[in-house]
């Protein structure tokens, strides 16, 4: 990919940018599943009304309501906490973002 930018005329900042970026995203991934120590500690900040609120109101594809089911990961992304696991009735992967 960076090849192909580099022969559509992009300079050198905006091809180690996009490199950078795709670094990032591919390490995310790779912690699919796991839970982050930074993420676990900023969420026992939250309040247990809120967290309740995140767990509830996600989204499935499949049902288009949602609850997760036991056994979810919480990992950071940036100033954000990801809340990731299954759908408790069809167990669909899904995926919750938290302020």
């Amino acid at each position: 990919m960076a090849e192909q930018f580099r022969r559509d005329g992009c300079d050198e900042y905006t091809v180690e940018k996009f490199i950078r970026q795709e670094m990032e995203q591919d390490e995310f991934r790779k912690g699919y599943g796991i839970t982050d120590i930074e993420a676990a500690k900023g969420w026992k900040t939250y309040p247990e009304e809120r967290k309740r609120l995140y767990l509830t109101k996600a989204f499935c594809s499949n049902c288009y309501v949602t609850s997760f089911a036991p056994g979810y990961n919480i990992r950071k992304r940036g100033r954000w906490l990801i809340v990731e696991g299954k759908y408790s009735k069809c167990g669909q992967s899904i995926a919750r973002m938290c302020d």
